[in-house]
């Protein structure tokens, strides 16, 4: 697995799911402030992409 920490993660996985990605865990916010997702390519490699964001109560 390779996990890269990217800004706008949403807009990136609407982007990358219309272009047709294999998208192999959605769009999800964690308990822990991380908001992510994953996809595999071609080769079998796990991407994840994955953005801090603030806690719910700030």
């Amino acid at each position: 697995m390779v996990v890269f920490a990217v800004t706008g993660v949403a807009a990136e996985y609407e982007r990358l799911r219309a272009e047709g990605a294999a998208i192999t865990a959605p769009l999800r916010t964690e308990p822990w402030c991380e908001r992510s997702f994953e996809l595999t390519d071609p080769n079998g490699i796990v991407v994840r992409l994955t953005e801090w964001v603030p806690p719910s109560d700030a």
